[in-house]
């Protein structure tokens, strides 16, 4: 019976050590948090099976730390991020950040090119930029839809004849980046990103437009898991659509 406790002690202790481990290669701070936070419960059963009063309680005590944490990450009204409208008199803020995370945004949005930034101001857009702790973690742009003749790609044109033909151009924005660095992700920002872009319209944009390269496969994926939904694909581009009033 005691070798079968400590049996099952062991496969508990490795258990949290490959956890814990793990955890500190995570650059997210929500996955390494979350990581963390099961090593630690693995070796409080660890110490519970052993008898160990001390590592019950060294790992009890770091469990309580990596939840209060995580519901600080998960609460939007306490992370302490918040999105600044920002026009063309303010560019070098984005400029200064894109330069300095230009490998991992093209990771994630491929046909992203520096100029984008000038042509979205010349359109009359904003980027949006998110702010923690004075600094900047991120970034996004909103533009109004082009005109068809804007392009002399005929993929792209077909997809804003759509958006001018049969969606809603006038209560719309082209949101070709939406950007955050790595350690911040998964924690729901996006949502803060769609108040500020309504409040910013004074409630006059309904929806949410993005053109994606058809094989922008994480890009898509990012876009489908925060409600985005395909209307129409070409065999270049995609456009895909997401409705602000669902998110009241």
């Amino acid at each position: 019976m005691m070798r079968m406790v400590f049996n099952i002690a062991e496969i508990f202790g490795y258990i949290a050590s490959l956890f814990v481990a793990i955890s500190l290669l995570m650059s997210s701070f929500l996955l390494l948090r979350v990581l963390n936070l099961i090593g630690a419960v693995a070796f409080v059963i660890y110490g519970i099976l052993l008898g160990s009063i001390p590592i019950v309680i060294t790992n009890g005590f770091i469990t309580a730390i990596d939840i209060w944490y995580l519901l600080r990450m998960l609460r939007p009204d306490l992370n302490g991020v918040r999105y600044i409208p920002v026009g063309p008199e303010k560019r070098h803020l984005v400029d200064d950040f894109v330069a300095l995370n230009l490998e991992d945004i093209v990771t994630f949005f491929p046909d992203f090119r520096v100029e984008r930034l000038g042509e979205v101001f010349r359109r009359g857009g904003t980027a949006f930029v998110a702010i923690r702790d004075l600094n900047i973690i991120g970034f996004a742009l909103a533009e109004p839809v082009p005109q068809v003749e804007s392009t002399r790609d005929a993929d792209l044109r077909d997809l804003y004849g759509t958006i001018h033909r049969d969606l809603y151009p006038e209560r719309s924005l082209l949101v070709p980046v939406d950007y955050i660095r790595r350690k911040y992700r998964g924690l729901g920002l996006f949502r803060r990103l769609y108040r500020a872009i309504e409040e910013h319209s004074e409630g006059q944009v309904e929806f949410l437009l993005a053109t994606i390269p058809a094989n922008a496969r994480t890009h898509r994926r990012y876009l489908e898991k925060t409600a985005y939904k395909p209307v129409r694909e070409t065999a270049r581009w995609a456009l895909l659509v997401k409705d602000l009033r669902a998110e009241g």
